[in-house]
């Protein structure tokens, strides 16, 4: 990681308290519960402070008088005091946990739809490791910082107030001691905290990293095993593991010093109360009674001491986790969104490129498209064709407004698209992409995915359409089949056929064709084909295809190279330019091979 990274996530104490009004916001909906429970922790500590006074008052006064009574009086009087803090108690534990997880729902929930409105571009530049990490391990930080964490710091502010208060009041030579001491080990904490800041960083990104990788390789695991690089990977997970654990092991060592350091001065504070006070006790300027109470006392001074050097580490990783969650939620639109948008018309579907121009992010030294120019009528069906990285795949993303032109101007009827509601743009666009993207649930889940409302009559003409139907109804359970992760219990073209009838189904004003039949066999695809051409009538249909025999019926094709349009016009008007159209399909004609990818 690079100095820059490092310094992304530095977090100062001054830095923690600017960050308190985001935490405040995933609070806010639950203020009256957070006041309720604050009331409760004022109380509960008065509580505590209480039997270390009564000890002080019966070893000096009521045991040299032998008032027995007074002493049971009082050993009943803290007797209820106990239960009724512990009943109390197991609510205040009770509501806290429901705290928690709300709030770490809520949060949860706002980034996840957050990142439902990215564009493309913000994916393109993030693994998904990375994405899933903060949306498991930082959520949960927060949630923490926001419940648990605001929690101890108050709880632990009190019994430090009410302690020194009580302490003061008993004997201030001894509290000034103990108070030096708390100094000495702020600075040792302090110390080891900078430590630990670095190493949280460090390990927090390489996870990260760790958790992409695993999924890129999972996801992929038939290339991985068709290619025999079973060993290959195993060396490579060991090598990202060994790093990763390496800065483990040293987040590790640093977060136990701060119990090595908690426990070292656990002890100095008793034998400084011990040792000095039987001095001032010998002196007659405190009586056995205050030694005793002040041997309590400290306790519930040191405690929260203690537990808040431990509670630091995660408040620190907490901390840094706003930053990483509100990084993805105010995250800036790089798609052109207006804020008054023009009202779409919908009963055509026409496309025109003007000079348009695009550059990928990853690639801003190779032009994807330059200046191209093209008009896509209503209800006309159009080839993309060229060899690979001409530029067809880059005009479907910018048709779909994954990307914004770099310059140039997409007009969809007439009207510039970055002028229109996204959402409703898109509602009017349908794709099948060359890879089969099904989700694991039922085969009428993954369709209606194209249309939430859509009726049984509709789904199953979809299918008919699709020549999907029969296999469907074939199965034991029919449309409530369980596909499994990207329907890998479905052959390809059963994937490919089923992600034609969720197109279909949408019922939309332009149809892109990624290559829809690439993954079907020759039989399959002749049937498909069939049902393409029919559905392509009153439609402004958009094909990629490698295979040009899959075309060839198609208005117009239009001829990508190197990012431009070098030709454009129908299969026979093209084939009689001898232009690289012609040389495309003499190459594939000639070599009998359908599966050549251009």
């Amino acid at each position: 990681m690079t100095e820059k990274e490092h310094n992304k996530y530095d977090i100062t104490y001054r830095q923690m308290l600017t960050r308190l009004p985001k935490l405040y916001k995933f609070m806010a909906k639950y203020k009256w519960l957070i006041l309720g429970l604050a009331f409760f922790d004022i109380i509960s500590n008065l509580i505590i402070t209480v039997p270390p006074l009564i000890i002080q008052y019966s070893v000096d006064e009521l045991i040299p008088l032998k008032d027995i009574f007074s002493l049971n009086v009082f050993f009943i009087a803290v007797s209820v005091l106990f239960v009724v803090f512990s009943g109390l108690f197991l609510g205040h534990i009770y509501i806290r946990w429901y705290l928690q997880y709300n709030i770490r729902k809520d949060i949860r929930e706002k980034l996840f739809n957050a990142l439902l409105l990215k564009s493309p571009i913000f994916y393109s530049k993030r693994v998904s490791g990375e994405i899933t990490s903060r949306m498991n391990n930082d959520v949960g930080s927060v949630s923490y910082l926001a419940s648990d964490a605001f929690f101890d710091f108050f709880n632990a502010f009190l019994k430090i107030f009410f302690s020194l208060s009580m302490l003061f009041y008993l004997s201030w030579k001894i509290t000034l001691a103990i108070l030096l001491l708390i100094g000495l080990q702020y600075v040792c904490v302090t110390i080891i905290m900078n430590f630990f800041k670095k190493y949280r960083k460090l390990t927090s990104e390489k996870w990260g990293r760790m958790l992409g990788y695993l999924q890129e390789i999972l996801s992929n695991i038939k290339i991985v095993m068709a290619f025999g690089n079973e060993n290959y990977e195993s060396s490579r997970h060991l090598r990202k593991s060994r790093d990763y654990i390496k800065d483990s092991i040293k987040l590790g060592i640093t977060n136990r010093m701060f119990e090595v350091v908690g426990t070292l001065f656990w002890h100095a504070f008793y034998v400084t109360i011990i040792v000095y006070g039987l001095n001032l006790l010998t002196d007659g300027e405190i009586s056995l009674g205050i030694l005793l109470a002040f041997v309590m006392l400290v306790r519930n001074l040191f405690e929260p001491i203690f537990e808040l050097s431990g509670t630091m580490i995660f408040v620190i990783s907490a901390f840094v986790s706003i930053d990483r969650i509100y990084e993805y939620i105010e995250y800036p639109d790089e798609l052109h969104t207006s804020e008054n948008p023009e009202k779409i018309d919908t009963t055509k579907g026409e496309l025109e490129f003007k000079n348009v121009k695009f550059r990928y992010e990853k690639e801003k030294d190779k032009i994807a498209l330059n200046g191209v120019d093209l008009k896509i009528e209503d209800g006309q069906s159009v080839a993309l064709v060229g060899p690979s990285g001409a530029g067809k795949s880059t005009v479907i993303n910018l048709i779909l407004r994954f990307y914004d032109p770099e310059s140039g101007t997409l007009l969809f009827n007439g009207k510039d698209v970055k002028n229109l509601n996204v959402d409703e743009y898109r509602n009017l666009i349908s794709i099948v992409f060359q890879d089969a993207l099904l989700f694991n649930d039922t085969i009428m889940n993954n369709l209606k995915y194209a249309d939430l409302n859509a009726t049984k009559e509709q789904v199953e003409k979809a299918c008919r359409d699709a020549d999907i139907y029969e296999f469907i109804n074939e199965l034991p359970l029919k449309f409530d089949t369980v596909i499994g992760e990207r329907g890998l219990k479905l052959s390809g073209g059963q994937r490919q056929r089923l992600s034609i009838a969720r197109a279909l189904l949408k019922d939309p004003k332009i149809l892109i064709l990624d290559e829809a039949t690439a993954s079907i066999d020759s039989i399959s695809e002749n049937v498909i084909q069939a049902a393409i051409e029919k559905i392509m009538k009153d439609r402004t249909t958009i094909i990629i295809a490698h295979r040009l025999t899959t075309i060839a019926k198609v208005d117009k094709i239009i001829v990508f190279e190197n990012g431009k349009v070098v030709e454009t016009g129908s299969h026979s008007e093209l084939l009689s330019k001898q232009g690289l159209y012609h040389r495309l399909w003499t190459t594939q004609m000639k070599d009998n091979n359908d599966e050549i990818v251009f």
